[in-house]
């Protein structure tokens, strides 16, 4: 029998994570995703590098994780733009590049880093992400691959996750889902910590790293009178249509 795997090229999606690292939608909002596709809702996801910069396991590792973790999300496809890492551009390639993967996903949502983030790459994959969402809707744009214009319905960032003064501008309820989200974290092995490995230590490979995460997790939860929850930010005002409906429904 054929193991499963996921698309490595765009279909469409209600929703479109993109990441600078394979990893980082995962760490961000794996919960969120995991209770969408579970409510029959379609996720994609984007990698913009191989993270060939990252000082723990290699790009080929990194990739066979990502491919396990896309498994354990249900996602329909997950897609590597191969940026150079720690090189990231804002120029016209890579904005074209993404608008390309935003026309044949066609998603109502579309979620990123926030600019504020400290890594240059999360910054610069933040700009790039809110102008190739712009230039997706704009029908002289890119007319050379045939790609129909798409409009996102919203842009959300991730919520930073060492900066307090940020407030979300909602938390995603993600109780059920918090114990799958850490094993979907699980599957960046060569990342995390494993006791007696030989290779040298960065933030995400101390010991105290997912705990940390699930604390947050857990106070975010916290604010919402739930387990656990995950946060983010808009980049304009959340409309909401019916506001009985929203303080009332599971």
């Amino acid at each position: 029998m054929t193991a499963p795997q996921v698309a490595t090229t765009p279909v469409p999606v209600d929703v479109l994570a993109i990441g600078a690292h394979p990893d980082d939608v995962e760490l961000a909002m794996a919960g969120t995703l995991l209770k969408l596709t579970a409510r029959g809702y379609r996720v994609g996801i984007v990698d913009a590098s191989r993270a060939e910069l990252a000082t723990r396991g290699t790009p080929e590792q990194r990739a066979a994780e990502a491919a396990e973790a896309a498994l354990r999300l249900d996602a329909a496809f997950r897609v590597n733009l191969g940026w150079p890492d720690g090189h990231f551009t804002p120029d016209d390639a890579a904005r074209c590049a993404l608008v390309q993967v935003i026309r044949q996903a066609r998603p109502t949502l579309v979620f990123t880093h926030h600019p504020a983030e400290e890594h240059p790459d999360h910054r610069r994959l933040a700009q790039l992400t809110a102008e190739a969402v712009h230039h997706a809707r704009l029908a002289k744009y890119d007319t050379e691959s045939k790609l129909e214009r798409w409009r996102v319905r919203a842009l959300l960032y991730f919520l930073p996750p060492r900066h307090p003064h940020i407030a979300p501008t909602f938390l995603v309820d993600i109780s059920a889902q918090f114990a799958a989200k850490y094993e979907v974290i699980g599957a960046y092995s060569s990342q995390l910590h494993r006791p007696g490995d030989r290779e040298p230590q960065t933030y995400l490979s101390t010991p105290d790293f997912l705990r940390q995460r699930r604390a947050a997790d857990i106070y975010r939860g916290s604010l919402i009178g739930t387990a656990a929850a995950e946060g983010f930010v808009t980049t304009e005002p959340l409309p909401v249509a019916d506001p009985v409906h929203l303080f009332t429904a599971t």
